[in-house]
């Protein structure tokens, strides 16, 4: 069943995308709750599972960011996934993969095809090697969440900058992972993870030591290795995520400033300017006539009250 925070896409393609050497053919994320059906029903019929799994006439990157599961594929025999895992799918390959019941997992996906992107799969890739340990790293999460973002828009030269960030996850995917055994370090994939949450939940009241027990660790010895690994404190990263936002919010949309402090997750419009004029030195308003997008444009944002 999918939850609120799932997404799936099936972007379109014409004969001029074709060209580019590289087309998206879907990207989403789901979080697979433990002991829930899978995979979910609503897949187009050339994606769906049968008891003897699936075959494609596509890549894709299956990126599992936590839980585990299982995997084989016809040139890899049934193995134990992780949480950091990236299984790599390729056209006519018979594949099955599936979360662990008693933990369930979130996964990210992007599928593609294309002559330019053979080549490299082919030099730099194996079939028999499909299971890629990279570890939980927000900059693949953040290399999806962009393929996600530009696929909301299905406009023309919409594959074109997807295929760029396809390249680019696939460039980041082979890094990590012939980097990841002289890294060995469990707990940077621990504020990897923490650093992701954070992110996730911008909005919400998950607190760093909510996210100590997701991660299974003591609040004191996650402080600790946040601030030793990162640089900053937890709260100084969760403030940094939420000003980054407000600017991204206030220079790329026309969001009201009530919408804008509910959406980067404060009580009240007044902490939001505090917030913002603290950390600025500029009201809210003022940056945005001086940054936003449709100032620059000639157009307006709706009425909005400033508060001080």
């Amino acid at each position: 069943m999918l939850q609120p925070t799932d997404f799936l896409k099936y972007p379109s393609a014409n004969a001029q995308d074709e060209k580019w050497g590289l087309v998206c053919t879907t990207v989403g994320t789901q979080n697979v709750k433990p002991h829930a059906p899978y995979p979910v029903a609503i897949h187009p019929t050339d994606y769906n599972f049968t008891n003897n799994g699936r075959v494609l006439d596509e890549y894709q990157l299956v990126y599992i960011t936590e839980g585990e599961g299982f995997f084989q594929s016809s040139s890899c025999e049934m193995t134990r996934v992780e949480a950091g895992t990236i299984l790599l799918l390729f056209p006519g390959e018979r594949h099955l993969y599936y979360p662990n019941p008693d933990t369930g997992w979130n996964e990210m996906w992007v599928g593609f095809r294309g002559a330019q992107v053979d080549t490299t799969i082919r030099n730099f890739f194996s079939r028999k090697t499909p299971m890629l340990k990279v570890g939980v790293r927000e900059s693949i999460v953040g290399l999806y969440n962009k393929i996600i973002s530009y696929s909301m828009d299905d406009i023309r030269g919409t594959q074109q900058v997807i295929a760029g960030v396809i390249f680019h996850l696939l460039g980041r995917v082979y890094y990590e992972q012939i980097n990841y055994t002289n890294r060995g370090n469990k707990n940077t994939d621990k504020i990897n993870q923490a650093q992701m949450l954070l992110r996730e939940n911008i909005a919400t009241k998950l607190s760093p030591a909510d996210i100590a027990a997701r991660l299974s660790m003591s609040y004191s010895l996650l402080r600790s290795l946040f601030k030793t690994i990162t640089g900053v404190s937890m709260s100084t990263y969760q403030q940094q995520l939420k000003l980054n936002l407000a600017k991204e919010l206030l220079t790329t949309s026309s969001k009201n400033i009530s919408e804008i402090a509910c959406e980067t997750g404060f009580e009240s419009v007044s902490r939001f300017c505090c917030f913002f004029k603290q950390h600025m030195n500029i009201t809210a308003s003022d940056f945005r006539t001086r940054n936003g997008i449709l100032h620059k444009t000639g157009l307006h944002y709706p009425e909005e009250e400033e508060y001080v």
